[in-house]
C-alpha cells in the first residue's frame, strides 16, 4: 500500500455534512477549479483529472506542490469529489512530475496495438450484432439477400413480424420480473448496516434511472444476445460531491481479450467512443491541431439517419490490471490519438476502484464458449423467420397473380389492347374476326394446401424455439377449460422466461455488489436519503460509509486484534410480480384465514402444517405466527393470575374481568374460577397462605390426636 494511501486511511473522518442537494459553496469552488483547468499548461504543470463514465472526458485540474499531510488531504478530497477540501492543499507546481513513469508513449503504442488485436478478434461478434439490429428493424429481405447472395424477384417483398413479436413478448415478461435487491449480513454486527443498504440502494438506482437502463439492456439481450452495463463513479454529480453512475452501454464499443468467457479475466478492457473534436480541444487545449481523424473507430450500426464522422475523434478508456503482491489493482488511462488525457498510474493513485474489478457487467442470453458475448433470440430464430418470409412471399405473390387475370394475344391479332386493359370501358374494338387463338387467358394454379401447412409449421417452430407459445400470450389449446389446467400450462410455458430472468438476476447481483463497493470507497461525505419505512412511512436518513470500512475485532486466546471487512450477501427478488402470482398468493392467505390458521390457539398445528409447505414469504409468516402464539400464551398466563387475584381480593373486579378474558379465548367461567380459587391458595402467586379446606383440617386434627395421646 502506498504512503499516500496509508496516510489517507489513518486520517480522521471529515466533520462535514453535505445534503443530497447542490451546495453553493462547492459550486463556486468547482467553477474556480474549472477556470484553473482551462488555462494553458506550462512546462512545470501536469493536467490531471478524475475518471468519468466511459466516453466522458474528465475535467482537468492543476496539481501543485504539497507537503505530505497536504498531499494526503488533497487525495482525500479528490476521492470524495469535495473541492472545498482540495483547496486546503495549497497551490504551486508538483514536487515531481509523474508523467515520465507509468504510462508513457511506448506503453500507449502497445495499448493501441492490443486494441487493434481485440477489434480483429471481435469482428464476427460485431457483425452479428449489426445484422441482428437489421432483423429487429424489419429489414428481413436485406439480410436474406446478403445470406443467399441474390436479390430475387424485382417485386416488392413483405416482411412478417413473428420474430419481432417474440422479442416484444419476452421483454414484457422480463420487465414484470424487475429485480429488487435485499442486502443480507454475514455477521450479527452488520444487521443494521445491511438494512440501511437495503433502504438506500433502491434510491441510488432510482436516481440513475436504473429501470430504463435495465429495459435497454433487456432489449439488447434479446436482440443482440448480451446486455451490457457500466457501474462507475461520476464526480460531477450532486454539485461536485459525486455519486454512483449506472448505465447501459453498446457492446460495439467494448473490447476484451479474445478467447476469454468472463470479462474480468481479460488482461485489458477498452471502451471506445466517438466524441466531438472541438469539445475535446476546448477541454484540453494541448490537443489543438493534433486530432485530425477518427483513429481506432469502432463498428457502427446501420442507422436510419445519415451520420457523418467529420470533426469527430475516438476517445479510448483503457482499463488494465496490475499486481501489488497478492492484491489485484485496477488502473485506468484515457487517451485520444496518441495523447494521454488521464492516467491513474501517472498520477500516483493507488488504483481506480478499490475492488479491483472492471466496472462492466455483461448479461448473455445464451452463453457460448470462448466469448463473454452470447447469442440472442434473433441468432436462434432467424432461419425460421427466413423460411416464413419466403413462404409468405410466395403465397402473397400467388394470390396477387391469381386475382389479376392475364391473357395471351397473338402478335397479328387486331384487338385494341388499351381498351381491353381498361376495365372502365364496356366495349373493346377489334379489327376483324375474333378466333379462339387470338386471345386466351393465362391459367394460374391456386395456393396449394401443403404450402399453407408448411408455413403454419414454420410459425409453430418459431413459437416453440423462442418459448413464445399461444398459452404464454393468453391463449389456450382447444378443449382446455379448467382453471387449474390453464394455470399449469401457463406455469410450464414460462420456464424459458424464468431462466432468462434468473440470468438477469445474476447480472443484477454483480451490479449491486459493485454499487456497495462504490459506496464503501466514495461515500465519505454524509448525504441525505429519503426512504420509505414500514407501511410506506417516509423517513429521512443521513448516511456515509463509516460502517463499511475495516472494523477492529478483539483478539482472543492471546491473539492480537485484527481487522474485518463487512461483507454482505445479496438476495435479488422480483419487484413486480405477475397478476397471476399475486392472485395465487392472495388466495393462499384467504384460505389460511378461513382455516383459522391465524388463531393463536392453533399456533403449534399451523406451524407444523406450514413447515411442509413452500410459498413466497413462508419464513416471515411462520415467524409472525410463532410470535403471535407466544404472545397469546403470555397473555393467558397473565390473565389467569389477574383472575386469581381478583377472585380473592375483589370479586366485583373478577366479574368485570371475565368477559375480557372470554373475548381473547379464555374460559372465565366455572373452570377458570376453580383454577383461580386453587391458584389463590398458592404462596407463589399471592405471597400468603390461603385457608385450608374443612376435610383437610379435620384430617390434620385426627392425625395429631393419634400421634400425641393425652
Amino acid at each position: 500500500m502506498s504512503e499516500i494511501r496509508r496516510r489517507r486511511e489513518n486520517m480522521p473522518a471529515p466533520q462535514l455534512q453535505v445534503p443530497a442537494r447542490e451546495d453553493a459553496a462547492l459550486e463556486r469552488d468547482a467553477a474556480r477549479l474549472e477556470q484553473m483547468a482551462n488555462r494553458p499548461v506550462t512546462a512545470n504543470q501536469i493536467r490531471i483529472g478524475a475518471p468519468a463514465i466511459p466516453g466522458q472526458a474528465p475535467e482537468g485540474e492543476i496539481r501543485a506542490v504539497r507537503s505530505g499531510d497536504e498531499e494526503a488531504a488533497y487525495n482525500l478530497g479528490a476521492r470524495m469529489g469535495a473541492q472545498a477540501l482540495m483547496q486546503q492543499a495549497g497551490a504551486g507546481t508538483p514536487a515531481e512530475e509523474r508523467m515520465g513513469g507509468g504510462v508513457n508513449q511506448d506503453r500507449l503504442i502497445e495499448a493501441e496495438r492490443m486494441l487493434m488485436e481485440y477489434k480483429k478478434g471481435k469482428a464476427s461478434v460485431d457483425q452479428r450484432i449489426i445484422n441482428s439490429q437489421d432483423w429487429w428493424k424489419m429489414r428481413n429481405w436485406v439480410q436474406i439477400a446478403n445470406q443467399r447472395g441474390t436479390k430475387g424477384a424485382t417485386i416488392a417483398k413483405s416482411a412478417t413480424a413473428w420474430l419481432w413479436n417474440c422479442i416484444v413478448g419476452k421483454h414484457a415478461e422480463a420487465m414484470d420480473a424487475f429485480p429488487e435487491p435485499v442486502i443480507l449480513p454475514r455477521m450479527e454486527e452488520d444487521k443494521a448496516e445491511a438494512q440501511m443498504l437495503s433502504d438506500i440502494i433502491p434510491v441510488i438506482l432510482s436516481m440513475n434511472g436504473f429501470e430504463e437502463e435495465y429495459s435497454k439492456a433487456i432489449w439488447q439481450k434479446f436482440q443482440e444476445g448480451t446486455g451490457a452495463y457500466h457501474i462507475g463513479w461520476d464526480k460531477e454529480k450532486l454539485g461536485g460531491i459525486g455519486d454512483i453512475s449506472i448505465r447501459n452501454i453498446s457492446l460495439l464499443n467494448l473490447f476484451w481479450e479474445p478467447g476469454i468467457e468472463d470479462i474480468q479475466e481479460s488482461q485489458n478492457v477498452f471502451y471506445v467512443q466517438i466524441v466531438d473534436t472541438k469539445q475535446l480541444e476546448a477541454q484540453y487545449p494541448q490537443l489543438k491541431g493534433k486530432l485530425k481523424n477518427a483513429y481506432l473507430k469502432p463498428a457502427e450500426y446501420r442507422k436510419d439517419d445519415s451520420v457523418s464522422t467529420d470533426g469527430k475523434s475516438v476517445l479510448v478508456d483503457w482499463y488494465y490490471h496490475t499486481w501489488e503482491g497478492p492484491r489485484k489493482v485496477l488502473h485506468y488511462c484515457q487517451f485520444v490519438n496518441h495523447e494521454i488525457l488521464y492516467s491513474t498510474e501517472n498520477n500516483g493513485e493507488p488504483g481506480l476502484y478499490d475492488d479491483g474489478e472492471y466496472p462492466f457487467v455483461l448479461d448473455p442470453l445464451y452463453p457460448v464458449h470462448g466469448s463473454p458475448a452470447g447469442y440472442g433470440l434473433i441468432d436462434i430464430a432467424r432461419d425460421a423467420q427466413t423460411d416464413i418470409d419466403t413462404l409468405n412471399q410466395a403465397l402473397v405473390q400467388n394470390a396477387v397473380v391469381t386475382a389479376t387475370p392475364r391473357f395471351f394475344i397473338q402478335s397479328d391479332g387486331q384487338i385494341n389492347e388499351d381498351e381491353f386493359a381498361d376495365w372502365s370501358k364496356p366495349f373493346v374494338h377489334t379489327g376483324g374476326g375474333l378466333g379462339e387463338t387470338s386471345l386466351r387467358q393465362i391459367i394460374t394454379n391456386g395456393i396449394q394446401s401443403n404450402a399453407l401447412s408448411m408455413m403454419n409449421q414454420k410459425i409453430d417452430e418459431m413459437k416453440f424455439i423462442t418459448g413464445n407459445t399461444d398459452v404464454q400470450n393468453g391463449g389456450t389449446p382447444a378443449g382446455v377449460t379448467a382453471a387449474s389446467a390453464i394455470a399449469a400450462l401457463q406455469e410450464q410455458s414460462g420456464r424459458g422466461s424464468k431462466d432468462s430472468s434468473r440470468s438477469s438476476y445474476r447480472a443484477a447481483n454483480k451490479i449491486y455488489n459493485m454499487v456497495i463497493e462504490r459506496i464503501r470507497q466514495f461515500y465519505e461525505i454524509p448525504r441525505w436519503f429519503r426512504i420509505l419505512g414500514q407501511n410506506g412511512q417516509e423517513k429521512f436518513q443521513l448516511y456515509n460509509n463509516a460502517r463499511l470500512q475495516d472494523q477492529q475485532i478483539a483478539g482472543g486466546l492471546g491473539l492480537a486484534q485484527g481487522l474485518r471487512k463487512p461483507v454482505f450477501d445479496i438476495d435479488v427478488r422480483s419487484e413486480r410480480e405477475t397478476a397471476y402470482t399475486k392472485l395465487s398468493q392472495n388466495e393462499l392467505m384467504i384460505q389460511f384465514m378461513q382455516m383459522g390458521a391465524f388463531n393463536p390457539q392453533m399456533t403449534d398445528q399451523v406451524l407444523m402444517m406450514m413447515d411442509g409447505m413452500d410459498f413466497r414469504g413462508k419464513d416471515e409468516l411462520m415467524n409472525k405466527i410463532e410470535q403471535q402464539g407466544t404472545l397469546m400464551d403470555s397473555l393467558m398466563q397473565v390473565g389467569q393470575i389477574a383472575m386469581a387475584l381478583a377472585t380473592k381480593y375483589d370479586p366485583a373486579v373478577a366479574q368485570q374481568l371475565a368477559p375480557v378474558l372470554q373475548s381473547i379465548g379464555m374460559d372465565a367461567g366455572t373452570q377458570t374460577g376453580e383454577k383461580a380459587a386453587q391458584m389463590a391458595t398458592s404462596d407463589a402467586i399471592t405471597g400468603q397462605a390461603g385457608e385450608e379446606a374443612t376435610n383437610v383440617r379435620k384430617a390434620r386434627a385426627r392425625t395429631a390426636a393419634a400421634v400425641q395421646p393425652q
